[in-house]
């Protein structure tokens, strides 16, 4: 059916921000189609200009990166630090050692060089010589014996045999040496099954001056003896050559100067012998300097570089009481602690103690068979605890349990412990990362 043109109805249009009118005071400067309008004031060029090009602007993210960053790297360092604990891991125990001090008043105390019970001892022997020269005043006519250090055996019974002074001891070479005092040799003893004759050093000096007497390493025998069946079991042999024999003339030299050298020498000789002593006894020894005695021997004078000097030459031979640690503590502790058998122990600062023979000190130390010396001053005894064992007994243990294991180490007065790393309670499995660390005692 036809419509009327009155039938048609025109659809009513949408409002848009293009058919809003823009007020006169608007008018002037407004963006079309990417395009800016102008008023009909600009010039040709500038009535129709492109816009400017959009800037692009990042997205504020830097913040955020940079504390994901950070959060990152700790935790990198926080594995980084818990896998090298984990790997240096192990356990420390320090304890202090179970002590008591102890007070000495000029107490007396023996020691035997051989016996079956009590303090033993031991001699150590060095020998040193040193020279000095000294402005000479002239000659002189002088005679000296040979003299050198033989070790007498004792291979005729197991009862120590005492040979008088001036005992007579004569060489393959039928030269003959003397001892100047009385000496004891220990009696043959078996150890392993094997006899082993008893034996002691000591110094002869030849019969009668002169070089002859000066003689390299031989055997002696007794001639008191012979006859007897002990001539064949009871001899001797050389420890040094003999030397020092001499009959002629010297340069003399003042008797002031002569005083003046030997006692350089003398103290020279005294602080080298008992500082190397000292450095050769073993570290479970203990050697006293106040129980030593050193014996000086003039040798002969020696020629000089100069025409008007000469030479002093001096030897010294040391002889030096040597115990063991463990057994003076105990000896030194009788009647002041009480001590079970298997228990050790050993006495702690004894550079504050006064050691000294009791008496005169023995005129030869090598023969002498006992000693007794006094001790004044405070010293403290301290238990030794066996480590190796107590360290077999805190594997895999908790750290809660050393308490226990602590019951049975009685030498102990008290003990801490760290395991690393912190977080682990338990001891390592393998004892060779467990140490044990012994605090000093105060």
């Amino acid at each position: 059916m036809p419509k009327n043109i009155e039938d048609i109805v025109v659809p009513e249009r949408r409002k848009s921000i293009r058919n809003i009118p823009i007020p006169e005071n608007r008018r002037k400067s407004v963006k079309l189609d990417g395009f800016k309008k102008h008023s009909g004031d600009e010039g040709p060029e500038d009535r129709m200009s492109p816009p400017s090009p959009p800037r692009f602007k990042m997205p504020r993210r830097r913040g955020n990166f940079r504390r994901r960053l950070w959060g990152a790297t700790g935790i990198a360092l926080l594995i980084l630090i818990f896998t090298a604990l984990s790997f240096f891991n192990g356990a420390t125990l320090s304890y202090v050692p179970r002590f008591i001090a102890l007070t000495f008043d000029n107490e007396i105390f023996s020691a035997k060089k051989t016996a079956d019970s009590g303090l033993l001892y031991s001699v150590v022997k060095l020998s040193g010589e040193k020279n000095l020269s000294v402005p000479a005043s002239g000659e002189k006519a002088v005679e000296r014996k040979a003299s050198g250090i033989i070790v007498v055996y004792n291979d005729a019974s197991t009862e120590p045999q005492r040979l008088i002074e001036n005992t007579r001891f004569e060489s393959s070479a039928g030269k003959v040496y003397r001892i100047a005092n009385a000496i004891t040799i220990p009696g043959k003893r078996t150890v392993s099954g094997i006899s082993q004759p008893g034996s002691l050093e000591v110094t002869v000096h030849a019969d009668e001056p002169g070089e002859e007497f000066n003689a390299s390493l031989t055997d002696f025998t007794v001639p008191g003896l012979k006859g007897t069946s002990r001539y064949s079991t009871i001899y001797a042999r050389s420890k040094t050559a003999m030397t020092g024999g001499f009959i002629g003339v010297e340069k003399s030299v003042n008797a002031t100067d002569l005083e003046s050298a030997q006692e350089k020498l003398q103290a020279l000789l005294s602080g080298e012998l008992l500082t190397k002593a000292q450095a050769e006894v073993p570290s479970d020894f203990i050697l006293f300097p106040a129980l030593a005695s050193i014996v000086f021997e003039d040798l002969v004078q020696s020629s000089s570089s100069s025409e008007n000097s000469a030479t002093v030459n001096l030897k010294a031979n040391l002889y030096g009481v040597m115990f063991k640690r463990s057994d003076l503590a105990r000896e030194l502790s009788k009647n002041k602690a009480t001590i079970s058998p298997e228990e050790r122990v050993e006495l702690k600062s004894f550079d504050a103690l006064q050691i000294s023979f009791a008496g005169a000190t023995p005129v030869d130390l090598l023969s002498a068979t006992e000693v007794n010396f006094k001790i004044a001053g405070e010293g403290r005894l301290v238990w030794l605890t066996d480590e190796a064992a107590l360290k077999s007994d805190l594997v895999g243990r908790p750290k809660e349990d050393i308490s226990d294991v602590l019951k049975n180490y009685p030498t102990i007065a008290s003990a801490s412990a760290t395991i690393r790393p912190f977080w682990k309670g338990v001891f390592p499995e393998d004892s060779g990362k467990i140490s044990i660390k012994k605090l000093k005692v105060e």
